[in-house]
């Protein structure tokens, strides 16, 4: 394999306007001021910020051949994203969302699934993972096909060849949750939720005992993103929160995919939690103040420079 880490998963295209306060009455026009196009997806938008991070990394799913195909593989080469696992299909279109964000950057969604849906596990040729170092699946519900036991059977694949594996947990429009996810948890060493999503995942409401339960059922680390409230993060050996940098809030769209991406890159790199923590947490930060997922992030020498600009304290406790 090519690449260090593979994101297995979803990429879409997010079409994105902005600001809309109120939907317009059936029937009738109204004008907004932007209207763009971004790469979106869990695992599209975590590969595009590991390699502008300076990492190494290949996107493993699907995209038709549509147009909206061929500004996501466009835009995944240009941001310096290994496209060799890509698969093109035109059995079914790309999946895209359009994306309605409004004055202080919260989105409204209305999502296209496309060929997403019909990623399945004998589409995963795991012989593709030797080489690689990690792999990140984003996420569940929105790759149904893999939820459930194929993706337990393809993540113990991947740590039975030597990688390690981590997972963005996605919001669950079928309310399905738990069932999703509970075959991989003992083969994933990182597991990664907004605390709204893990709420439901989970059963609990408080970030210690999100945490806990994820814990409990295999992975090493827990990362449980609290938006304006920054990261609550616990290992099996340390915990710890960090506030959210003070920013204004252009778009929050894939914020928490681009922050997951950068822990992924900190800790594939082999650095101390703390240091992976705060490496994610500014990317979010920088992520909100542009509208698309990957566009706030420009390098790691960036990055970094933003953290001793707008400095804030990890707490470990």
């Amino acid at each position: 394999m090519a690449a260090d880490v593979i994101c297995l998963g979803l990429a879409c295209a997010d079409v994105m306007a902005r600001p809309v306060e109120s939907f317009p009455e059936r029937g009738k026009l109204e004008l907004i001021p932007t209207l763009e196009i971004h790469l979106g997806g869990l695992a599209a938008v975590a590969a595009a910020v590991i390699a502008k991070l300076g990492g190494s990394v290949a996107f493993m799913g699907k995209l038709g051949t549509d147009g909206f195909g061929d500004y996501c593989a466009g835009a995944l080469s240009n941001f310096g994203v290994n496209l060799d696992l890509l698969q093109r299909t035109s059995t079914e279109g790309t999946p895209a969302t359009v994306v309605l964000v409004s004055k202080d950057g919260e989105r409204t969604f209305l999502h296209h699934p496309g060929c997403s849906r019909t990623l399945r596990e004998n589409d995963i040729d795991a012989e593709r993972f030797r080489g690689a170092k990690h792999v990140h699946w984003g996420g569940p519900a929105v790759t149904p096909g893999l939820d459930g036991p194929p993706i337990g059977r393809i993540l113990e694949t991947a740590k039975r060849m030597g990688l390690t594996t981590s997972v963005d947990t996605c919001y669950d429009g079928l309310d399905v949750w738990f069932p999703r996810i509970e075959a991989a948890l003992p083969f994933l060493d990182v597991v990664m939720s907004s605390v709204e999503e893990a709420r439901k995942y989970t059963g609990k409401k408080e970030p210690e005992a999100i945490a806990d339960f994820y814990l409990d059922r295999g992975p090493d680390i827990a990362v449980i993103k609290l938006g304006d409230g920054g990261m609550f993060v616990k290992s099996t050996i340390e915990r710890m929160r960090v506030p959210a940098h003070k920013v204004d809030v252009v778009d929050t769209t894939g914020a928490g995919d681009a922050a997951c991406g950068a822990f992924v890159y900190g800790y594939t790199q082999g650095w101390e939690l703390s240091r992976s923590v705060q490496l994610a947490n500014a990317v979010g930060a920088l992520t909100v103040q542009t509208m698309g997922g990957p566009e706030g992030v420009k390098s790691l020498d960036d990055t970094l420079a933003f953290i001793e600009r707008v400095p804030v304290a990890v707490e470990a406790f």
